[in-house]
């Protein structure tokens, strides 16, 4: 992965860097304008609605399938009004979806190119075009959106491909911690951060990197990266930027174990910009 995509990633914070990957195409019902759907409720929907705590990135991988190569993780609602949300740009198209406001989101994206996302909206309402699938997945009614894309109603909504979305449905009702390939990455990754980033980068960097933007407070922020068996030129590079980090008003923390470089890089409020296009390596 070059610098010119880890730019990309970073100045759009994350969630609609992969949004268009796999929204429907070309199908009617699935682009057709939500503003003219009568919105119903969740309980307009017949069988069982997800049911899972959505808080965290780690959340997320719980029920992700052990092939992905992109998870994000976005707390929308609470960077609302914030210098973050004007980091992330606008997230409206994710609005688009349901019809509705999507207050949380998670994105899987895995090597073949399908994915799914975990929403939380608000109102918890049925606002968009789809037909109802001929059978139920172990009780759930999945709601096509055509081009073999799917919704589950619940809390969080389910939307992506059928094999992933029915992969994370299985998760949920076994109630079993999916194995990762990140678990011993996320053994660094401590809980609050609203904005959580972690890839398989294409190029020779680290076997994989974390990225997370958090709001200590209204006039503090912090940034970590995390990468797990770095290269001697990402070593490098890292220690460079936080010998001159004074210069572009930010603080490093850097630490070694192992097969782990962790960096936590902190500003106030002046320097959130020099913050979050720090380069990464």
């Amino acid at each position: 992965m070059n610098q010119k995509y880890i730019a990309i990633f970073l100045a759009v914070i994350m969630v609609m860097s992969i949004l268009t990957l796999f929204i429907p195409g070309n199908s009617n019902q699935a682009n057709g304008d939500s503003s003219s759907i009568e919105a119903a409720s969740f309980d307009s929907i017949p069988g069982k609605h997800v049911d899972y705590e959505l808080n965290s990135l780690s959340d997320g991988l719980t029920v992700t399938a052990e092939d992905a190569v992109v998870v994000q993780y976005s707390d929308i609602q609470a960077i609302r009004g914030t210098p973050l949300e004007l980091i992330t740009g606008n997230t409206s198209q994710l609005d688009g979806l349901y019809g509705a406001q999507v207050n949380k989101v998670y994105i899987a994206q895995y090597i073949d190119e399908t994915g799914f996302y975990m929403n939380e909206i608000s109102p918890q309402v049925v606002a968009f075009p789809y037909y109802l699938s001929p059978d139920l997945y172990n009780g759930y009614q999945l709601l096509s959106r055509g081009n073999n894309v799917y919704d589950v109603v619940g809390e969080p909504m389910l939307f992506g491909d059928k094999v992933r979305l029915e992969q994370v449905l299985d998760s949920i009702e076994e109630n079993e911690k999916t194995i990762s390939q990140f678990d011993r990455i996320m053994e660094f990754v401590e809980p609050g951060a609203q904005r959580q980033l972690l890839i398989i980068p294409e190029d020779s960097v680290a076997d994989q990197y974390y990225f997370e933007l958090k709001m200590l407070d209204e006039m503090n922020y912090s940034r970590t990266n995390i990468y797990l068996n770095p290269t001697n030129g990402t070593i490098e590079n890292v220690t460079a930027l936080a010998d001159n980090s004074s210069e572009r008003n930010l603080v490093y923390d850097v630490y070694f174990e192992d097969d782990i470089l962790k960096t936590t890089i902190t500003s106030d409020l002046s320097g959130i910009y020099s913050l979050a296009m720090e380069p990464a390596w």
